[in-house]
């Protein structure tokens, strides 16, 4: 699923390392640009990688782009590889550890920049935690501890800042005074804005409890949606199961948000009505994953495209990448399928009672409470991708 964008973090000197993967194709539609800190001090490493033999074209490393580590990289496709007109290529957002976080302009016919386009603040000098860049909307967002800042990209101004919620729920339901309950951005990559024109991040909440007579402090995660004029509309109190998801990936239509976290994939509806309601939930094991290490989803894609998929792959802790054959991919599946992937969405959007596996119908492992996600796609499914070219396109890296 190289033609898809993808955000992964991973261990170098007990530090942890952003990666971002471009959506576009570079150098002759052959190569994939990869982003990535390059040396913990503020300097930007470029890639092309040929995803086809899995080497290293070229590369170069920009020092001091920052004054502290790069700490998030987004990026989002422009021009004809975002279905527009225009000059294809990558827009990158690159947020860091001062504060501050930079927009890098990356063109599929021309040379690397060698500076960004724009440098934002707003943020105090505190860590940003994630980025994220929205072409068609010209917005990006940055979010750190106590600010979420939104951006205009063609001119770097600011357009709206706002903190993290005063209550999220907690006070009502359990009883719990507001001025007890601290609430943060949470540190977490996650982070989306919908082509629809909302924000969605998560928080971190913290308050203590009284147990006979002692008080032990409680931490809550919440997913929190934002309109882009800063209005906060909704929260959802995630299940501690779900720990603090590492990635949340728009649908193609903007009307619901993927939440990889502990245990799998949640499913969560975009509305001011219905804000962030539980679609549906795709697990990835039956127990409940605790332990030292807990199982759980790091991302998921869709290939080869996310408005018309075929495949669905989601990264798992301790290196597992499991896939999931959707409909349309082999005759088997014709004969199941009711829809694709975002129509079945949508109709569990347009009808709140019907979930996610009852508008897919019949095909195995879509649905609530999905043990062993992926294991499901069988040698049919995959000899028939083979022969119809869908696993070249995948990851041959050809259009």
């Amino acid at each position: 699923l190289a033609m898809q964008s993808d955000r992964k973090t991973v261990v170098k000197n007990d530090e942890m390392v952003v990666v971002c993967i471009s959506n576009t194709l570079f150098a002759s539609r052959s190569l994939l640009l990869v982003l990535s800190d390059g040396d913990g001090m503020g300097a930007l490493a470029m890639q092309l990688v040929d995803p086809a033999k899995g080497i290293v074209k070229g590369e170069v490393i920009i020092p001091s782009i920052h004054s502290a580590r790069v700490s998030a990289i987004a990026m989002d496709p422009i021009g004809t590889a975002a279905g527009h007109g225009g000059v294809g290529g990558e827009l990158a957002a690159v947020g860091a550890a001062d504060g501050t976080m930079t927009l890098w302009r990356f063109i599929s016919s021309h040379y690397w920049p060698l500076r960004p386009r724009l440098r934002m603040g707003g943020h105090g000098g505190h860590r940003i935690h994630s980025v994220a860049i929205n072409s068609a909307l010209n917005v990006c967002v940055s979010v750190s501890d106590k600010n979420c800042c939104i951006f205009d990209i063609t001119n770097g101004a600011i357009l709206r800042s706002f903190a993290p919620p005063n209550d999220i729920g907690l006070s009502t339901k359990s009883k719990i005074k507001a001025s007890q309950i601290h609430t943060v951005f949470a540190d977490s990559p996650a982070l989306c804005v919908t082509v629809q024109g909302f924000v969605v991040l998560l928080c971190k909440t913290t308050y203590f409890e009284t147990v006979g007579t002692v008080m032990s402090p409680v931490v809550t995660v919440s997913l929190q949606l934002f309109s882009l004029e800063g209005t906060h509309i909704g929260s959802k109190i995630l299940e501690p199961r779900r720990r603090i998801p590492h990635r949340i990936l728009a649908t193609a239509d903007g009307r619901g948000v993927m939440v990889c976290g502990g245990e799998g994939i949640s499913i969560h509806q975009v509305s001011s009505v219905q804000p962030l309601k539980l679609i549906d939930e795709w697990r990835i094991t039956e127990g409940g994953g605790a332990g030292i290490h807990p199982i759980a989803a790091y991302d998921i894609d869709f290939g080869p495209t996310l408005t018309k998929p075929v495949v669905a792959a989601a990264g798992c802790s301790q290196g597992a990448l499991q896939l999931h054959a959707l409909q349309g991919i082999s005759s088997w599946s014709e004969e199941n399928k009711k829809g694709s992937m975002s129509v079945a969405v949508g109709n569990a959007l347009a009808k709140p009672a019907q979930a996610v596996k009852n508008a897919v119908g019949s095909v195995k492992g879509i649905g609530s409470r999905v043990v062993g996600f992926g294991k499901d796609i069988g040698r049919e499914a995959m000899s028939d991708v083979k022969e119809r070219g869908v696993f070249r396109r995948l990851f041959s890296g050809s259009s």
